[in-house]
């Protein structure tokens, strides 16, 4: 009994007042979450919480909570997206430590369960989603059984989140009356994306006219889709485009990537031409796009049993099997609505009227 006093004696000395209200103790520097963020260093304390250490661990100054208490960052720099936080936490109650983001009553983005343990542990929490930019961000927990409960929190450290394929860059000029917002889609991977989709919110950007895209409204939302000669974004490239507006303009515009709508074998037609000689023939081929969606690649299967390919153009050609495979060159791999392209083989031999071929 008489340690257990002591170690509270102990903890209240140099843990100071429990703060029961919002208090920001200073004017903080940006946070770089992805290098070792010591507990001491919170710099609001929202409730029943406070920095020390415990008696068994002088050499921790930690950030402490205890029952229903709370604390925070400000001026946490996640950039383009982290996906979970690692902490060091010693809990002296059984307890659950939750992260909140921008608001200490906002929904927690993620928990942990801390168990009641003899010394510190790491312990990760994962986000239900990836948060991104510059927050505050809180640590909390519930209630405590015991007059003697609580939970430190001695370093953490962010994980970047992997990320997504394409994002979105954009800068605004606004003067009042109106406003353009100039747009980039980038791509994150070391492959060509052939084809994009985008949704904005309409009441986060009311557009009157757009350069480079195609727009369309869906409800809510603007749907932009590329033009034939930007739709295919280059490995760790970017393609360009833009909007001018008027109206409210919000400083955030809400945005999501969507898969482009798939153009169907059934609606893509090929048409073939085919000029012979005694020894060998040339073949001119049109694919038709006879869809109301974009084409974003393409692949033709030529059976061998009806040509014996030596050259081509504006086609590559692999071999599979009992299959020649055309895939197309970069410049024809997307082909807009009811758009077409040609290209053309050349082959030794015999060849009869008909070749049969299949489109994936």
């Amino acid at each position: 009994m008489k340690k257990l006093l002591a170690s509270v004696l102990s903890l209240c000395l140099v843990a100071g007042l429990f703060f029961t209200s919002s208090t920001t103790l200073f004017a903080a520097e940006m946070i770089n979450p992805y290098q070792m963020v010591e507990g001491e260093a919170l710099d609001i304390r929202v409730a029943n919480s406070s920095v020390g250490y415990y008696s068994a661990f002088k050499d921790r100054v930690s950030g402490m909570l205890h029952s229903n208490g709370c604390f925070g960052y400000s001026n946490v720099d996640f950039g383009t997206g982290a996906s979970s936080i690692t902490a060091q936490v010693y809990g002296y109650a059984n307890a659950t430590l939750s992260i909140r983001v921008d608001s200490p009553d906002s929904e927690p983005v993620g928990s942990v369960y801390i168990p009641r343990r003899g010394n510190f542990a790491e312990r990760v929490i994962n986000f239900n989603k990836p948060i991104s930019g510059v927050h505050s961000l809180y640590f909390s927990v519930g209630p405590m059984s015991g007059s003697f409960s609580f939970v430190c929190v001695d370093k953490w450290i962010a994980e970047k989140a992997p990320l997504p394929d394409l994002t979105l860059d954009y800068s605004i000029n606004n003067w009042g009356s109106g406003y353009n917002v100039d747009f980039n889609v980038v791509n994150n991977t070391d492959k060509n994306i052939n084809g994009w989709s985008l949704k904005i919110k309409k009441s986060d950007c009311p557009i009157n006219y757009g350069w480079n895209v195609n727009i369309k409204e869906d409800g809510d939302y603007y749907v932009i889709t590329p033009l034939d000669w930007n739709s295919i974004v280059p490995v760790n490239g970017s393609v360009s485009f833009g909007i001018n507006g008027s109206g409210d303009l919000s400083e955030k515009i809400e945005h999501v990537f969507e898969d482009p709508i798939p153009v169907e074998a059934s609606e893509l037609a090929v048409d073939y031409d085919i000029q012979s000689w005694d020894d060998g023939y040339n073949v001119n081929f049109t694919l038709t796009n006879n869809s109301d969606n974009q084409l974003n690649g393409w692949t033709i299967k030529l059976n061998k049993s009806d040509v014996n390919i030596t050259s081509s153009w504006s086609v590559n050609v692999e071999e599979d099997g009992d299959y020649y495979v055309l895939t197309p060159a970069d410049w024809n791999t997307i082909l807009g609505p009811h758009g077409s392209t040609t290209f053309g083989i050349q082959g030794s031999g015999e060849i009869g009227d008909a070749i049969g071929y299949v489109i994936e």
